[in-house]
Order: structure tokens, then C-alpha cells, then sequence
């Protein structure tokens, strides 16, 4: 993984001891939240609610589903690097502007390598979140199993919203319409078995199931 140094398995509890004031934290979040502006208004908030309760699905221990709070709250945090006339761009990016953009995972990582007391699911889901499941992401081109679980749940939780929400270049989709499209994907962008958990557990939308193949042949 792109982690900064070695990162100690800790439980939530050990860590947040260890920060002294988990408040600082969750202050950091608050203003990376409230810092958004116009589309990107209230997606840290949402992408953690939606992976918070895909990890619960997923039957991840408490520690391991609080771990993936933190990543997906703090996954675009590298974003803090991109300059402001990139990220508000009311269009498609140029070469060199999306160049930029492929940064923000490691940059992510660098800027919580003064945290080396993070849980190692959450700097990975910081790093991990643009990987695919086909290995076609990015920042290093992982796939399948390779890529961190907390990233893998991060990564659906992103796109759904992302897909669900007003962008400059394109109007919000119906939950329905990003749900089949996860289902699409799984196997390609996605882990299949995410897709489907989110789809039928997180969203209620178990009629669509079907349109994504049976996750156990992906």
C-alpha cells in the first residue's frame, strides 16, 4: 500500500487514545465537510454514512467498521493539494489538469503521515479508493483481492453518491439508475459482492439484483 511508514494495528479505542483528542479529528472532518462548496457540498458526510452501513453489511467487526468511517471520511482529503479552479471546474479537465487530480490519493497519504497512529484500513482507504477490481485504477493499478477491503467499500460509496449528486457536467441519476450501474460494474470497477450487499442491503433495491450476474462467477 502507499502508507507513509508502518502503521500499527491498533483498535479504534487504542488510537483515538493515542491522538489524545479524537475531537481534533472529527473537528478536521467537520471542516473538511463544511470547507466543500456547491456539488461538492455534503459528499464527505454521505459517502462515510453509505460506507459506514456497507462495511455493517458487509459483517465487519465494530473496530473494523469504525476504521472505515475514518477512511471514508477523511478519503478525499488529499484533494485539500488540488488547486480550487481544478476541483470547481464547470467542465471535463484537460491531460494536465486530471494529471493533478490523480494525485490527491498519495497526497492523502502524506497528509495523514503525522497521524501514524491511524488504523491501516483507513489510510488505505485514503490511498485505495480509485483502484478497480479490473486493475485499471489508479494509484498503483491494484486489483481484486489486492486491493484493501476498506478501500473496496470506500470506492462504492463514492461513486453511488457521486452518481446520485449534481456535477457541473451532468445532472444527478436516480438511486435505480446508479444502482444498476454498480451492479454493471461489479466485477469490472467493483468488487461484485459489495455491489450486490449495497444494492440489496444498504439501498433496499433487492429487485435489481438480478441485473448484475450472480457475484459468486465474478
Amino acid at each position: 500500500m502507499c502508507t507513509a511508514g508502518e502503521r500499527r494495528q491498533t483498535t479504534p479505542a487504542g488510537w483515538e487514545a493515542e491522538l489524545g483528542s479524537p475531537a481534533a479529528l472529527e473537528t478536521l472532518v467537520h471542516l473538511l465537510a463544511v470547507s466543500q462548496e456547491g456539488w461538492q457540498a455534503g459528499h464527505i458526510n454521505r459517502v462515510e454514512y453509505l460506507a459506514v452501513r456497507l462495511a455493517a453489511a458487509a459483517g465487519l467487526p465494530p473496530e473494523e467498521v469504525e476504521a472505515v468511517r475514518w477512511g471514508a471520511a477523511l478519503h478525499d482529503i488529499g484533494k485539500a493539494r488540488v488547486p480550487r479552479e481544478i476541483l470547481q471546474k464547470p467542465g471535463p479537465l484537460d491531460p494536465p489538469e486530471y494529471a493533478v487530480i490523480l494525485q490527491h490519493p498519495v497526497w492523502g497519504v502524506e497528509l495523514l503521515a503525522d497521524l501514524p497512529c491511524l488504523p491501516l484500513p483507513t489510510v488505505d482507504a485514503v490511498c485505495c479508493h480509485h483502484e478497480r477490481w479490473d486493475g485499471a485504477g489508479y494509484p498503483l493499478g491494484l486489483q481484486q483481492q489486492a486491493i484493501p477491503l476498506s478501500a473496496r467499500i470506500v470506492s462504492v460509496a463514492d461513486v453511488f453518491d457521486a452518481l446520485t449528486s449534481t456535477r457541473p457536467y451532468k445532472a444527478a441519476w436516480s438511486c435505480e439508475k446508479a444502482a444498476l450501474y454498480l451492479l454493471e460494474q461489479g466485477g469490472q470497477q467493483f468488487d461484485p459482492h459489495l455491489t450486490h450487499l449495497f444494492v440489496v442491503e444498504v439501498l433496499g433495491l433487492g429487485q435489481l439484483a438480478g441485473h448484475g450476474g450472480d457475484p459468486a462467477r465474478q
